[in-house]
């Protein structure tokens, strides 16, 4: 024989029958399994498959009940973090805008776009001396420009 039947009886003055009564005809069972047969099934192969977990793990509920508080945390902390996401990132770019506004210039040369960590300044050698005549051309020039304009270096 392919198929077996069972019949079940349901004694509607107990409460725990009655519900699985209501629940085996309600439209939410009707919507989510193909028959009543399928989640009769379906019912009793879970049930009898939590039962032999929890006599091997006794602590299997409790793991599951702490994973589930531990996801909703994660979930919280998540979702609470993303929609302050934008005001941190705003506070963020105000903070570093202030930072670079508050740098004197030429106190940091990497910050008005100078200079960079391994490059040698302009003029200047691998080596650290100075190409020839760039530095002391430079500098007879600003000589030259002080004494036409009369300016004198103040006194040490």
């Amino acid at each position: 024989m392919k198929n077996k039947n069972h019949n079940i009886r349901f004694n509607m003055e107990k409460e725990d029958e009655c519900r699985a009564w209501e629940l085996l005809h309600s439209p939410k069972v009707q919507q989510m399994f193909k028959s009543q047969n399928k989640f009769v099934i379906e019912a009793v192969n879970d049930y009898y498959d939590r039962c032999v977990a929890m006599k091997n793990d006794p602590y299997l509920e409790t793991r599951e009940k702490e994973d589930s508080f531990a996801e909703r945390i994660v979930e919280a902390v998540e979702k609470k973090m993303m929609s302050n996401l934008p005001a941190l990132f705003g506070m963020y770019m105000a903070q570093m805008q202030a930072f670079l506004l508050s740098v004197p210039m030429g106190a940091y040369p990497a910050a008005q776009g100078g200079m960079v960590y391994g490059q040698a300044q302009a003029g200047t050698l691998s080596n650290c001396t100075n190409p020839p005549n760039i530095a002391t051309q430079d500098t007879e020039d600003a000589q030259v420009q002080d004494k036409q304009e009369g300016v004198t270096e103040p006194p040490n």
